[in-house]
């Protein structure tokens, strides 16, 4: 047994720790995101303190499912940005700058953000008259017909903003940047699988999206250093598909 326990500890003792943390961190912080992000878990987090109603608002919507998207959104941000993040700057003592947040864009910025703009709404526009769209979109459901619609839209679009913003910096940043001392180019394609599965339980055409999707916003990414086309992109499309949904439905106009 501690022959076989040395073998272990030599043989993995040997990577890159960076490159290793990122891909142990990957399999537990997705893990954990799947799983805590049921409003269930911020009810028993609020239990039996002043901000109970919110936790049993989250868990048993009645309005609307605002709370229990805002804790999604929290959860995400969390393993997505916060933790990497702290790993970074305090264990590595490496800038955030480093893995994709630098103060630049990419060049022609502009150019290639009209062009993949161009490309992608009219397949959004086509996309949201399928069943498959409609019954996904938006994430924002309203279960009375006088919720206040407007203000809770505003909200919900800015967190969810706020949450691809931690996405980005996870695929494109965090995992693309720590694999590429020790994998290369490969690490766009290490971090493409993680980032089409996060998307299994979405419209198909969506999800055969995101290899192309993970492949082009991570070899950004990869050759200039930073994550904002991706995440202007992201927003962009997640805000036309939420409009386009609610439109649909009735709910828009």
């Amino acid at each position: 047994m501690l022959e076989i326990a040395k073998q272990f500890k030599d043989d993995f003792g040997t990577l890159d720790r960076k490159a290793v943390f990122a891909l142990i961190y990957a399999a537990i912080g997705l893990t954990l995101i799947y799983y805590l992000k049921d409003p269930k878990y911020l009810n028993l987090l609020l239990s039996n303190t002043s901000f109970a109603s919110i936790g049993i608002e989250a868990e048993f919507p009645t309005s609307s499912n605002l709370y229990g998207l805002l804790w999604w959104c929290f959860v995400s941000m969390t393993f997505y940005f916060v933790i990497p993040a702290i790993f970074v700057v305090s264990v590595q003592k490496r800038k955030l700058s480093e893995f994709g947040l630098a103060a630049k864009v990419e060049p022609g910025f502009l150019r290639l953000l009209g062009i993949c703009v161009a490309v992608m709404l009219p397949i959004v526009y086509l996309m949201s008259l399928t069943e498959s769209f409609s019954s996904k979109y938006p994430f924002l459901q309203f279960y009375e017909l006088d919720a206040n619609i407007g203000t809770t839209l505003l909200i919900w679009e800015l967190v969810y903003f706020l949450q691809f913003f931690g996405l980005e910096f996870f695929f494109r940043g965090f995992l693309v940047h720590s694999l590429k001392p020790s994998l290369g180019l490969y690490s766009v394609l290490v971090m493409t699988v993680p980032y089409v599965m996060i998307h299994f339980q979405k419209p198909i055409a969506e999800t055969f999206a995101a290899v192309l999707a993970g492949l082009f916003l991570g070899w950004i990414s990869y050759k200039n250093g930073t994550i904002w086309l991706g995440l202007v992109l992201h927003c962009t499309v997640a805000l036309s598909m939420d409009l386009l949904a609610l439109y649909h439905k009735g709910l828009l106009f």
